[in-house]
């Protein structure tokens, strides 16, 4: 796969109480780093465990879209807000992501319908140089109250 490197040099991770954010190569072990990144912030911020398996599924369809149709970089952003995380991934083209047709034997074309089905909300932003694709999850009450109570949430 060829692959451009747009993005300016910037740190690797840049972590805020709220928000943290990786640069990911284009390489097809990013989806993995890009999982375990997102995996390791959360629990820094004691998001609940029983959301893991939707934040990753998700995380791996949107990076993996990324990685084979724009062909460049990804920067993954993760950012909570009150009761909800949002996770981005911005890559380097301009072309809006679309839904593909597919059969019950298809093993490709459901990664739209999936963030549809599992995301609280999502959409497609255009940024500068390209476009990021997020979701959002909404936090379960108890992990809500925590994070309101603690004050915790640095990474």
């Amino acid at each position: 796969m060829a692959c451009q490197s747009p993005f300016v040099p910037y740190p690797a991770i840049v972590a805020r109480t709220q928000r943290a954010e990786r640069v990911l190569p284009c390489e097809p072990r990013s989806a993995a780093l890009a999982r375990r990144f997102v995996e390791e912030t959360l629990h820094a911020w004691h998001w609940s465990d029983s959301d893991d398996d939707i934040v990753t599924l998700l995380v791996s369809e949107l990076v993996t879209n990324a990685l084979l149709h724009a062909r460049s970089e990804v920067r993954v952003r993760v950012s909570r807000t009150g009761s909800r995380i949002r996770v981005a991934v911005e890559d380097q083209a301009t072309r809006q992501p679309a839904r593909r047709g597919h059969t019950a034997g298809s093993t490709t074309g459901r990664g739209l319908d999936l963030v549809e089905a599992l995301a609280a909300d999502w959409g497609v932003e255009t940024v500068r140089g390209g476009k990021a694709v997020w979701f959002e999850l909404e936090a379960s009450s108890e992990d809500n109250d925590r994070w309101v109570g603690s004050g915790r949430g640095s990474r």
